[in-house]
């Protein structure tokens, strides 16, 4: 069998697999999360693409026990206050002015006057222009390390029924958002230094200052998988782009990851992402179905449709073509591919779910779980990272993983265990529409127009094979309202409590 952990070519680290495990949408992240930080003794780091002040950790049924806030900002200040020697690090994307109205205004701000002394929020722009820092960690003391596609704002939260009317995905004053799928997984012991020494790294590029080194207590803080993987290697994998300033190497772990894990696949790949609009990972997939071997089970679990025009023009019309190129191969070469979205069956009709997981699973003895879309970006412009399982043998808890996630899907209790014929199945399925799959339309039912996306170009600008070309037709001049407002204010308010002892 091909080793797919090879450090420094697709991973930066191998390590003996600890205890560890993957959390199954937010409510399950969301979760362990609040009681993890509740047990933190002296430090909690995270960095990601989007944090939200006001956002709720536990809902419903979660927030009757809990005896501390449940927002995110008003947790960690609650905890600085009760724990003199906590210190928080918050590394936030400095995002792009194209986000501006989907982001919380004066961020920065809002940490400086409602947080605590000790709640460090800075900004992470050690990127090319164009790029985004998509990275998703958090890590209390040397305990735990949370990494994955989920974000820590508003418009996450969901649990793993995702029905199509269910009141705890509203935010306060807000309108209801649908239902969202998403995997997070956690790791212990070594690899929780490792990932620690990544933050470290992120924070000094960011900021030009090194974090103190502290001594940290580990501990087992008994976080509850939703499922528990076992396999005999973990790997961390990257991805970073060139950057001249400061000097880094480019680091494209994960592109390799995939490719190399898709190359192996001798009975399945199954794949969750947001986006499939990478043509090298498309290309990786026709190499394997054309190198002959045995039959595939390809089966991608992909969101229905792109998320609003701007989406469909920058990546549904790129995605349409590229999911048409696999079909014909997968005619053509025998194998088997299924491409579906998951819908909750409501009172007007089928209410799609959003697919924002980050997934690829190969015969069972892979699993990578990874803030990484299948998009040219995420494999070399923008800053990503994910945890990996690879075992020699097929591994009950890996394929416990991909069964539960098809059971998830499906809105079905059934056996999907065996690979073969599994699209054969899955198909039948769908096509009943008496539960939750649906097949899915390659995003042609999408309409950007004939002629506009006749004039649209080979690859598009916010996701071309080349991101580098992004310099040049997407200049990053960070959070705007922040620059003009938000800094001058963010000084006069660590001034005004700079004499305040909390």
């Amino acid at each position: 069998m091909t080793d797919l952990l090879i450090p420094g070519y697709t991973c930066g680290e191998v390590l003996p697999a600890p205890h560890a495990g993957v959390l199954i949408d937010s409510r399950d992240f969301f979760c362990a999360v609040y009681e993890a930080c509740c047990k933190a003794e002296r430090s909690i780091v995270m960095t990601g693409w989007q944090f939200e002040t006001d956002f709720v950790l536990m809902k419903g049924d979660d927030a009757t026990s809990c005896d501390r806030p449940i927002k995110f900002l008003d947790l960690l200040t609650s905890l600085c206050k009760e724990r003199p020697e906590l210190e928080v690090h918050i590394l936030a994307w400095d995002a792009s002015p194209v986000f501006t109205l989907e982001r919380e205004p004066l961020q920065r701000l809002m940490f400086s006057l409602r947080g605590h002394r000790r709640i460090h929020y800075k900004v992470d722009n050690a990127h090319p222009f164009g790029a985004a820092h998509h990275q998703k960690m958090l890590i209390v003391d040397r305990s735990v390390a949370f990494v994955g596609g989920i974000d820590l704002c508003k418009g996450r939260w969901d649990d793993r029924e995702h029905a199509a009317e269910q009141p705890n995905r509203c935010e306060k004053g807000d309108h209801p958002y649908a239902p969202y799928h998403d995997v997070q997984t956690f790791v212990v012991g070594d690899a929780v230094d490792t990932l620690r020494t990544y933050f470290h790294e992120r924070w000094q590029a960011a900021t030009g200052k090194p974090l103190e080194q502290r001594e940290l207590p580990s501990r087992d803080l008994g976080v509850r998988a939703t499922i528990q993987v076992t396999a005999d290697r973990i790997g961390l994998a990257r991805t970073l782009p060139h950057t001249e300033d400061p000097p880094s190497a480019a680091v494209k772990e994960l592109y390799e990851l995939h490719k190399r894990a898709i190359a192996s696949a001798e009975r399945s790949i199954y794949i969750e992402n947001q986006y499939f609009s990478c043509d090298e990972i498309a290309r990786a997939l026709e190499s394997r179905m054309r190198a002959g071997g045995p039959t595939l089970d390809i089966v991608m679990i992909l969101p229905r449709a792109s998320g609003g025009f701007k989406e469909r023009i920058s990546i549904g019309v790129y995605q349409a073509r590229i999911l048409e190129r696999l079909d014909k191969v997968a005619e053509e070469t025998g194998h088997r591919l299924g491409i579906y979205y998951s819908a909750a069956p409501g009172p007007e009709g089928d209410v799609p779910v959003f697919i924002h997981a980050k997934v690829l699973a190969v015969d069972d003895r892979f699993l990578l779980v990874s803030s990484a879309n299948l998009s040219n970006r995420s494999m070399g412009f923008d800053t990503e990272l994910g945890v990996a399982w690879e075992s020699a043998e097929p591994s009950s808890s890996i394929r416990h993983v991909r069964v539960s996630l098809l059971r998830e899907h499906s809105g079905r209790k059934d056996d999907f265990a065996d690979t073969e014929n599994l699209v054969t199945k899955l198909d039948e399925l769908a096509e009943a529409k008496t539960h939750r799959l649906r097949i899915h339309q390659r995003n042609a039912d999408e309409k950007p127009g004939w002629l506009l996306s006749k004039l649209l170009p080979e690859e598009t600008v916010f996701d071309p094979d080349d991101p580098r070309s992004m310099q040049e037709s997407l200049p990053e001049p960070g959070m705007w309202l922040d620059r003009l407002f938000g800094e001058p204010a963010h000084w006069i308010a660590r001034k005004l409590r700079s004499g305040t002892k909390r």
